[in-house]
């Protein structure tokens, strides 16, 4: 699974040029093509601007927690080797550098640089305070107040470090759960998205196209139905719900409103792809 971590300078830089390139794309679809008053093909290039303009964080975004996540998984791991290493009778320093020659998949960089900060002269708390600032979870942040507390109780620390692994997996169980749990309402975000648009398409392939006959025909007492018009109404709603309904199930699934944008992303070229290749511009 690909993962990355990105610092927030560069995820700033990603935000910033992602929207610098979609306004680009609604300036030129604006003012030299097709122009603002060319509907549909205006509203096309404007959901365009904003797949141009979503994409690139949404990749940077989901790296990110792919990475933060494998993270989190191995901090258990970390604190129980520490307590393993503690019953043996190594000091608590010891235990944190023994524990940086265990492979903890990315968070074993991160573990490495802070025993080098030990052998530089840094105190253990200061190092690890510093990897708290550098993986910044809120897993993390706990994990490190809660050994810097160990580590100045002294006594039996392994039983302390026992208990904190216990307690680590146990939020790490809840936080799984929590997920498993919103999994079926995130469906359900889709679903209905999927029942939108399975509505439109009804109403298009047999009340509009019966409509566009009988005006075809000759008949007046139908002339003032524009399916065209309706064409755009239901693509600004489509690109609303996409909208509304990404981040609403980025916020359900992860926390956070800014996992929801790969939702937005997925609705948004649904939307794209159905108005304009099956559907069609009216």
């Amino acid at each position: 699974m690909l993962a990355l971590k990105i610092s927030k300078r560069d995820k700033n830089i990603v935000y910033s040029a992602s929207a610098l390139l979609g306004v680009a794309v609604i300036i030129n679809a604006t003012f030299i093509w097709p122009g603002y008053e060319s509907h549909p093909n205006f509203d096309t290039f404007f959901v365009v601007a904003l797949v141009v303009a979503l994409f690139p964080p949404a990749v940077v975004d989901l790296l990110d927690s792919r990475w933060r996540n494998a993270v989190n998984a191995k901090i258990p791991e970390v604190i129980r080797d520490i307590a393993d290493s503690q019953k043996t009778g190594m000091a608590f320093t010891k235990a944190i550098e023994n524990s940086a020659r265990l492979n903890y998949g990315p968070l074993t960089k991160e573990l490495r640089k802070s025993v080098s900060q030990l052998s530089w002269g840094l105190t253990y708390e200061e190092a690890l305070d510093d990897l708290a600032r550098r993986i910044d979870t809120s897993l993390i942040h706990r994990t490190v107040a809660m050994l810097n507390e160990v580590g100045r109780s002294g006594g039996k620390m392994y039983e302390i470090l026992d208990s904190v692994y216990s307690h680590l997996r146990e939020v790490q169980d809840l936080d799984r759960d929590r997920r498993r749990q919103m999994t079926p309402y995130v469906m359900i975000i889709y679903a209905s998205f999927g029942v939108y648009i399975f509505v439109v398409y009804i109403l298009f392939a047999t009340f509009f196209a019966e409509i566009k006959k009988i005006v075809a025909s000759g008949a007046s007492f139908m002339s003032g139905v524009n399916p065209g018009l309706y064409y755009i109404w239901f693509f600004h709603m489509s690109v609303i719900e996409a909208l509304i309904s990404g981040f609403v199930a980025g916020k359900m699934s992860e926390g956070s409103v800014a996992g929801g944008l790969k939702h937005v992303l997925i609705l948004l070229v649904v939307s794209l792809v159905f108005f304009l290749f099956i559907i069609g511009p009216q």
